[in-house]
């Protein structure tokens, strides 16, 4: 079996959010992590002025040569 957890959930609220069963294979208990929606949201408010200076920035592409 695979569950489906928020990796963030503890940091922002103190406690594990499990988000359900993505698979039913197997016998084993294994973990993916991801982020849940009011994670992501608090992530952003967080990081905010992080995100927007990148897309700011210009990125700067070097042509690549064939060889």
């Amino acid at each position: 079996m695979m569950i489906c957890r928020c990796a963030w959930h503890p940091y922002y609220y103190g406690h594990p959010l499990w988000n359900g069963v993505v698979s039913w294979r197997g016998w084993s208990v294994r973990f993916t992590d991801g982020i849940c929606t009011r994670c992501v949201q608090k992530f952003r408010v967080e990081h905010r002025e992080m995100l927007e200076r990148r897309l700011r920035e210009p990125v700067a592409v070097e042509p690549q040569t064939a060889a």
